[in-house]
């Protein structure tokens, strides 16, 4: 359990880590730069495809919502790593070791149900944009593929890294690459948006990008979408277990964001900028197809291929934990091969859910409206406050609290009933 702060001490933000490795945690020997391109190979992303559609339902105010989510996941991000500290003296071990440490079992099971299910999400999630992205650019070809097929070409990508590699410290290079693929792609809608901005309008015979500077009625449902573009706060202690210098995590964590906050305003701006109220889902829709643009598509899929290790090593060990495949257990050969086994058997499930499933991205854009807003926001909040005692914190902190579980109430709230009508209507 914490230890309370007497009546007397001052929280101290900036205090967050130890040097000692007490309870048994291996030493991190990631450098500071490749932390960075985890974190933004984990945030960025296919986020850029959609930011331009955020504007046409809330208009350029979205700009002003989208820097509003950016600060608050940096809050939170820091918030996390802080709460995994909270004793000074050892490292708690993941999310749901916080979650326990704040209120107990219930607090670790609700933690750990909801990151497993985000885990299992993002899977899923992944192989339907790789398998849709591939299909796409094959038809373009000339060729015609079954999606499911696809599918299962999709999952076996992906399973090479997830198996291959063991723990987070291994994938940094793919994280990169990854990151350098989604600013390839924004360079792309940069300069694809520009260069159509006025061709859009004459070959439509009259000028549908208009523009608005708010849309009140669209401003919910842009901040649960914008909200959800940032979230990451389930790797992020997985990220920050493997830094050579953990207490360099919070400066790190905010150039990373603030990286992404910049490619999402790129792609957003210029994307509402050329093509107005017009501006699709994803922006490739608004694109011809072209050398430069089928190169793009090509880009964000490598992104999702590099950054699904990533997000899915986290979740298999997860699992590998609590199942105790380790060598401590085990022993070398007979610990590889029930990795092995497990991740192979996940990731069948995941290509079976992801094949059969009827709407299964609304199911999940439901779910992720429920649960991610919670891990995103709402959790690290009321971990520190539980933690640290809300009288022991300054006020500022209160106030960036207070806001920040706003935020995250009207994100579930306002995602929730939109995936609803998007479920019904897709089943219907």
């Amino acid at each position: 359990m914490s230890e309370k702060l007497g009546p007397q001490e001052k929280f101290d933000s900036s205090d967050h880590s130890v040097e000692l490795n007490d309870n048994g945690h291996e030493v991190g020997h990631v450098s500071n730069f490749s932390t960075y391109f985890n974190i933004v190979c984990v945030i960025a992303g296919t986020g850029v495809l959609q930011m331009g559609y955020s504007f046409t339902q809330s208009g350029w105010f979205a700009s002003i919502i989208t820097v509003l989510c950016c600060l608050l996941c940096i809050y939170t991000g820091h918030l996390i790593i802080l709460c995994l500290y909270h004793d000074k003296k050892t490292r708690l071990s993941g999310y749901s070791a916080v979650g326990e440490a704040a209120f107990g079992k219930p607090g670790y099971y609700i933690v750990h149900g909801f990151t497993l299910w985000f885990y299992f999400g993002v899977g899923c999630i992944f192989i339907m944009l790789i398998a849709t992205n591939l299909k796409e650019l094959v038809d373009y070809a000339g060729a015609s593929i079954n999606l499911k097929v696809w599918t299962i070409i999709s999952t076996a990508i992906i399973c090479i890294p997830f198996i291959l590699y063991k723990t987070m410290k291994e994938v940094h290079l793919l994280a990169v690459f990854g990151a350098l693929s989604t600013l390839f792609t924004v360079i792309v809608i940069v300069i694809v948006g520009l260069s159509d901005r006025n061709k859009f309008s004459e070959a439509s015979g009259h000028d549908n990008t208009g523009h608005k500077f708010v849309i009140a009625s669209g401003l919910p449902i842009t901040l649960a979408s914008i909200s959800l573009s940032f979230g990451g706060s389930p790797v992020f202690p997985s990220i920050e277990k493997t830094m050579r210098s953990p207490k360099a995590w919070t400066p790190v964590l905010t150039l990373a964001m603030l990286t992404t906050l910049i490619m999402y305003m790129a792609a957003g701006v210029f994307s509402y900028l050329s093509y107005g109220q017009s501006t699709q889902s994803p922006v490739f829709n608004s694109f011809e197809m072209t050398g430069i643009t089928i190169a793009a598509r090509i880009a964000i899929t490598l992104h999702i291929i590099f950054a699904s290790p990533i997000l899915l090593i986290t979740f298999a060990l997860d699992i590998e934990k609590y199942l105790h495949i380790d060598r401590e257990h085990m022993g070398k050969w007979k610990e590889f091969t029930f990795r092995v086994l497990l991740r192979a058997a996940l990731m069948v499930i995941f290509c079976l859910v992801s094949m059969f499933v009827p709407a299964i991205g609304d199911f999940m854009s439901l779910i992720g409206a429920l649960m991610n807003t919670q891990i995103i926001f709402v959790f690290p909040v009321a971990f520190f406050l539980k933690l640290f005692g809300w009288r022991n914190v300054g006020w500022v902190h209160l106030v960036l609290c207070a806001l920040t579980m706003v935020v995250g109430w009207l994100s579930c709230v306002i995602g929730t009933i939109d995936s609803i009508k998007n479920l019904i209507h897709s089943l219907s």
